[in-house]
């Protein structure tokens, strides 16, 4: 696992949000003074990957920034050149903690997991070491840098187990276990099969069958050859069935033949006698003929005059009625002339006496004014009431003054009956002249209603007129009766039809003689060609029906000399059938035969063919049980060797003697040469080859001793566990390593042996950072990541 970058956001002394690009980075010191958080982003990291650190375990929300609501991280690495992303959250009010998982494709990212239980053990599984081992051999966090050293042997056996997969061996014997079960138990079904589906796949039982098929073969050769045999005697028959039919055939010809001859002759017999009253017919129908008597120009002449007499049957009454209408009309006209007149008369006088109302009510009027300023007081006196406001001088009245005018009621009289006179005038006017308008309207309306009667009257009147020039030639009295000259026309009409319909029926019965005797001269001349046909083409099928009696009896003979030679006895045909017919029952009976035994032919070779495939294949299922019996042997060997108790121990105890051997190398370099490790019963032990190659615990070694022999092995680890790893993991799960302690231990020449040592496991190859506050050991590393406090959030930068 190789990191790229990091980002990292209320976490610990970072507050604020740091992005760190560390893909430039192989071996790199982490400095800055002590509490500005150069731990933290170990501690991120490791948070990323597992959801927990060592210094808190699983409490991370202790982590969580001064005043922050919440931390989040993200981690881009690499794994064997495969990119991964991952990145979790978690909030300061016990929220659950959000985890997203994805892996890098040709396109983009891709999540690799949903759940969160299911990206924990992907993480696993890409990293290849869980959280214990990755605390143990990659991140060597403070306080926990000696754990593999001085750890319990278990504790080193898992970790082992994680970074060298010996997971793959535990798989590889349940694989083993179960390969040689299942061919144990597929060995034990082919037996079954041999014992039950196979027992009759015999050599013996083949030959049976094929002595049986070349029997039923040769049956099949002799039904063919009878059935050839039948095939050819059914041609022949088929000629005799023909021959007969033949002559059936032209039996049935001369017959008919001879009765159309005599049909002919009965046709030429009957036709004189058709003559004779056809002859007959004719005369009655011209005697007939002789009495009828049509006029076709009368009755073209009635035909036209009978629509001119029906308008003047219609048109004659309808102009007498308008006649009278009209002299009528010009009754109510003279009338209303009179009334018009006496309407012009009464307007002046009416007009006459509006005038002299008008002067008397004018004249009263004067009189009433005058009358009123000669007593102005008195007029005045007759307005007042006590109580009210004087309209003279204005002051309320207490009391009216009394006393009256004479002669003034009087003259208020006389103008009031003026008034009514000049009323009555204006109405008698006004009604005056109303009733002149009104004459005057109904004079108008009688006036236009005699020209429309006029004009009607005229138009009937001059209509008869002419419908009676065009009957002229009919009598006056005639048309004086337009009804009767009606009812004349239709009777002579109706005898003409009656006449004309008698002539057309006789026309037509002669048409038809005609017609008749025409076919009748036809028949005669077709029937004496008939007789003549009839007779030469019944010698001419008598004579061909000689020659099908000879072919006949040609052919029933050469059936009978074939049916003597095949064998097949008598050919009699029943009374429903022929010699034709009983080959086709002798033909239907073989190929039922040959259709059975054909079945039984295919039947036996189908059996045999059957029986050659299970021999075949019963040597193929004892062949493979064969190989099934040697695989599952060979796999139940193999797991038998594969016991974790024996093999797995074996694989764990020669690698903590490599890397005893390996560490070993290391710690007598930075030990210069005092110290070399050794391991026995998974307890790791120091020699002191400056004290006569005593043997000590590593648990006695001090402090600075501690931290190099545990660098020793973290040397080892980074460099060769690779060797022992199955699949090759263990160089993936080592491709970085970070150191977080003990550094301020060592003395200066100590150091730079250390330093030495990490550039020599780095090689270009590997990541390594270390954790300092050195200045002289963080100098010596090519690249550095300076951390910096700062008033609300430390920073880092790489430099």
């Amino acid at each position: 696992m190789r990191p790229l970058k990091l980002e990292v956001e209320g976490f610990t002394s970072f507050r604020e949000k740091l992005a760190l690009d560390l893909s430039g980075l192989d071996l790199f010191a982490i400095t800055g003074p002590t509490g500005a958080g150069k731990s933290s982003l170990i501690d991120a990291l490791v948070f990323a990957l597992y959801g927990q650190v060592p210094r808190v375990g699983k409490e991370y929300r202790q982590l969580i920034s001064h005043q922050a609501e919440r931390l989040s991280v993200l981690l881009e690495f690499e794994v064997g050149g495969r990119g991964y992303r991952i990145a979790r959250s978690a909030r300061a009010n016990n929220g659950p903690v959000q985890v997203r998982l994805e892996h890098r494709n040709g396109k983009g990212w891709e999540p690799s997991a949903d759940r969160v239980k299911e990206i924990e053990a992907e993480v696993v599984k890409i990293v290849g070491l869980d959280y214990d081992a990755f605390t143990r051999s990659v991140v060597l966090p403070q306080g926990q840098f000696d754990a593999f050293l001085k750890g319990e042997p278990k504790e080193r056996r898992k970790i082992l187990v994680a970074l060298l997969n010996l997971g793959v061996y535990e798989d590889m014997h349940r694989i083993a276990n179960a390969r040689a079960a299942d061919a144990r138990r597929e060995a034990e079904f082919i037996a079954g099969q041999l014992g039950v589906d196979f027992k009759d796949a015999t050599q013996e039982a083949l030959a049976a069958r094929q002595e049986e098929l070349a029997v039923a073969e040769a049956q099949v050769l002799r039904l063919e050859a009878a059935q050839a045999a039948v095939a050819e005697g059914l041609e022949v028959a088929a000629g005799v069935r023909a021959a007969r039919r033949d002559l059936a055939t032209l039996a049935a010809d001369v017959e008919g033949e001879e009765a159309k001859a005599r049909k002919a002759e009965a046709t030429l017999a009957e036709a004189d006698g058709q003559r004779a009253r056809l002859e007959a017919e004719e005369k009655a129908a011209e005697a007939a003929l002789a009495t009828i008597g049509f006029d076709a120009d009368r009755h073209a002449a009635l035909l036209g005059a009978r629509p001119q007499a029906q308008q003047l049957a219609d048109l004659a009454p309808k102009a007498d009625r308008l006649d009278r209408a009209l002299s009528d009309k010009r009754a109510s006209l003279e009338a209303a002339g009179k009334a018009l007149a006496a309407a012009e008369r009464a307007v002046p006088a009416a007009e006459q006496g509006v005038g002299a109302a008008r002067s008397a009510l004018e004249k009263a009027r004067a009189e009433r004014d005058e009358l009123r300023r000669r007593h102005a007081a008195a007029e005045l006196r007759r307005h007042l009431k006590p109580g009210a406001a004087c309209p003279v001088c204005e002051q309320v009245v207490k009391a009216v003054p009394k006393g009256a005018a004479g002669g003034l009621d009087a003259v208020e009289a006389a103008v009031a009956k003026a008034e009514t006179a000049d009323r009555a005038a204006a109405d008698a006017l006004s009604h005056a002249r109303v009733g002149l308008e009104r004459a005057r309207g109904e004079l108008a309306g009688l006036e236009k209603e005699r020209a429309q009667l006029e004009a009607q009257w005229k138009d009937a009147a001059g209509s008869c007129v002419a419908l009676r020039a065009a009957l002229a030639s009919f009598g006056r009295t005639d048309l004086d009766d337009p009804a009767g000259l009606l009812a004349r026309v239709g009777r002579e009409l109706a005898a003409l039809e009656t006449a004309r319909a008698q002539r057309e029926g006789l026309e037509a019965r002669r048409r038809a003689r005609e017609g008749e005797r025409a076919r009748l001269e036809t028949a005669v001349a077709g029937a004496r060609g008939a007789a003549e046909s009839a007779r030469a083409r019944a010698h001419e099928l008598a004579e061909r029906r000689g020659d099908a009696q000879r072919a006949l009896a040609s052919a029933v003979a050469a059936l009978a000399c074939l049916a003597e030679g095949s064998g097949w006895g008598g050919l009699a045909p029943a009374a429903s059938g022929d010699e034709a017919d009983v080959l086709e029952s002798r033909r239907a009976a073989l190929q039922k035969e040959g259709a059975a035994l054909a079945g039984t032919v295919a039947r036996l070779r189908t059996e045999a063919q059957q029986i050659e495939r299970k021999i075949a294949r019963a040597a193929e299922l004892l062949e493979k049980k064969q190989g099934l019996e040697a695989r599952g042997a060979l796999a139940q060997t193999l797991a038998q060797h594969l016991r974790a108790d024996q093999f797995l121990a074996y694989v764990q105890e020669e690698a903590l003697r490599l890397l005893a051997e390996d560490g070993s190398r290391h710690l007598r370099t930075l030990s210069q040469g005092r110290y070399s490790l050794v391991c026995d019963e998974q307890e790791f032990a120091v020699l002191d080859h400056w004290n006569a190659d005593g043997r000590r615990s590593v648990k006695t070694l001090s402090g600075g001793e501690t931290f190099l022999a545990s660098l020793a092995l973290a040397l080892a680890l980074a460099e060769s566990l690779s060797r022992l790893s199955a699949e090759g993991r263990a160089g993936e799960a080592l491709e970085s390593l970070f150191l977080d302690e003990g550094f301020g231990t060592l003395d200066a020449e100590t150091l730079d042996v250390v330093v030495q040592a990490i550039e020599a496991l780095h090689g270009g190859r590997r990541m390594v950072g270390i954790v300092t506050h050195i200045p002289e050991l963080a100098e010596r590393m090519p690249a550095r990541l300076e951390v910096r406090r700062g008033p609300d959030s430390a920073t880092a930068s790489v430099a």
